[in-house]
């Protein structure tokens, strides 16, 4: 006499909630089927020899489990969460489910664990719980100086970035920081941004061969006599920087014969003799 399959179902995911490492992993499969069965009242012979193998599975003896693993990757799930890092927490939880159902990891997924255990130290956890008492009207400053440079360029982190020049009691994830803030690109805007001009406020400069000026928030050539323009520096940094580059400072320059000031980075600009 042919089994029933809704009993069979409801065995594996009794399992399922009573975390039975003998079926780790397969729950989502399991999930998809049951919902074909509701929908079908039936399954294939495929189908329902996969199940009925699921299910010998319960018959089985218990795993062996390295248990000092299982807390360390227990551990790792966790403070990754905290983190918000859900790559690797999602790692982790992978790697759980193989070492409940009784395996081993491999040589490369230890190599892997050590590298992103090392970003959810017991000091990085202290730090994150601290983090938002911590968030000082300097890292604010720093933060929205490149949230500026991103929204001039258009691009990456539009969502942070929405975020910071909107709200300016936002206080971003320690994650969020360092994804706008400590990148390579970022500590280059402020780097320039924070460095002592080289100009001064009513400076006599000229243009640089290759020179490029700010023109909607775009670096454009500039061509003919124009480049061999003079003009005075009439503000430093009114503009926010648009290059990640060095010497990216903006500076406001009225050239003569002109009636309106331009604005041009530090590394465009040379000192001109009257």
């Amino acid at each position: 006499m042919a089994r029933r399959i809704q009993p069979i179902f409801d065995r594996i995911f009794a399992a399922f909630e009573a975390n039975d490492p003998r079926i780790g992993g397969s729950q989502n499969f399991v999930k998809s089927l049951q919902e074909g069965y509701k929908r079908k009242k039936s399954l294939t012979r495929r189908q329902k020899e996969a199940l009925l193998s699921i299910e010998a599975l319960l018959d089985g003896p218990m795993p062996t489990v390295d248990t000092v693993m299982e807390t360390r990757l227990t551990t790792l799930s966790s403070r990754a969460g905290l983190a918000g890092d859900k790559w690797t927490r999602d790692f982790a939880e992978s790697l759980l489910d193989s070492v409940r159902g009784g395996k081993s990891l491999t040589a490369r997924q230890v190599e892997v664990l050590v590298k992103v255990e090392a970003r959810h130290t017991d000091a990085d956890m202290a730090a994150l719980e601290n983090w938002e008492a911590n968030f000082t009207p300097e890292m604010r400053e720093k933060m929205q100086v490149v949230a500026r440079y991103y929204r001039a360029t258009g691009q990456y982190y539009r969502s942070i970035v929405d975020s910071v020049l909107s709200d300016s009691d936002f206080v971003p994830s320690m994650r969020q920081w360092k994804k706008l803030v400590e990148n390579k690109y970022a500590q280059k805007v402020l780097e320039s941004h924070f460095s002592e001009p080289k100009y001064n406020v009513g400076q006599l400069v000229a243009y640089r061969s290759g020179a490029k000026r700010i023109v909607n928030g775009n670096l454009m050539g500039i061509w003919g006599q124009t480049r061999l323009a003079k003009g005075f520096i009439v503000a430093v940094g009114a503009h926010q920087v648009v290059s990640a580059a060095k010497d990216c400072k903006v500076y406001t320059v009225l050239f003569m014969g002109e009636t309106k000031p331009t604005f041009v980075e530090e590394r465009f600009l040379k000192k001109a003799k009257a």
